[in-house]
């Protein structure tokens, strides 16, 4: 039963950090993006997705038209080549990298779900479902009026409820970002019985603006846990092609998946 809740965890804080980081708004139409963005923000997690003993972690996200990079203190990012359909995996500490495909990642999400399901009975399968909120736990996306000011930014707040999972997400209307990175939200989640994760996608379509700040609330049977990411400044200006590209000297290494 802890093996099931464990991968019960990581799976979902797995698929809810992809849909998190895509959190973007509605194209309008042949909208460019205009500039680059450099985000530097901070992670605070406790519970069972605790990390760094629940003290702010910081963090760097770059966004251009091409690529995002999502930089962490400890050493770790990850790479996201739109136009390659594929993420990247770099730990600096072991000068090491792994590939993995828009493609593939599917693959192994839809692995792992359904490997978790193998042996379960209808009845256990069925209360899965309900913890995970595969059945009767819609997701939902309500505005719920004025947010704080973040970076400089105003905000709007919104909701979002799923199954297990509770966020208050703060979006400024004020920073727009291509239909790539929309286009991105589309990676197919989960095709199983556990999760229909289109639903999130539909709802996510709501929120007017990028995110500047998420609290998310997990709780899982016995285990909980809160992430609170918050931007805390963003520079605009041309962002070099390098820093989407895998240091010279690094060699591949074991996948993150």
């Amino acid at each position: 039963m802890n093996r099931i809740r464990l991968s019960l965890a990581t799976l979902a804080a797995a698929v809810l950090a992809a849909s998190v980081t895509f959190m973007v708004p509605r194209p309008a139409g042949a909208q460019l993006f205009r500039q680059d963005l450099t985000l530097h923000q901070t992670t605070t997690s406790t519970g069972m997705m605790g990390k760094g003993g629940g003290a702010p972690q910081p963090s760097t996200l770059y966004l251009s038209a091409n690529g995002m990079r999502h930089s962490e203190a400890d050493g770790n990012d990850m790479i996201m080549l739109f136009a390659q359909s594929k993420m990247i995996f770099v730990d600096h500490k072991k000068k090491t990298y792994s590939e993995v495909t828009f493609e593939g990642l599917q693959q192994k999400v839809d692995q792992t779900a359904s490997q978790m399901s193998k042996g379960m009975s209808k009845e256990q399968m069925e209360a899965m479902r309900q913890v995970m909120g595969g059945a009767g736990g819609a997701f939902r996306v309500t505005k719920a009026g004025a947010g704080e000011t973040i970076a400089g930014y105003a905000t709007e707040k919104w909701l979002m409820a799923f199954g297990p999972v509770e966020m208050e997400i703060s979006a400024t209307p004020e920073l727009k970002v291509p239909a790539a990175y929309y286009n991105a939200m589309k990676l197919r989640m989960p095709a199983n019985p556990m999760f229909d994760m289109g639903k999130m996608y539909d709802e996510m379509k709501k929120i007017n603006g990028m995110t500047l700040k998420s609290v998310m609330n997990m709780k899982i049977m016995n285990m909980t846990s809160t992430t609170t990411t918050v931007v805390t400044s963003i520079e605009k200006g041309s962002i070099p092609a390098s820093t989407f590209e895998i240091p010279a000297g690094y060699k591949v290494g074991p996948s993150r998946f």
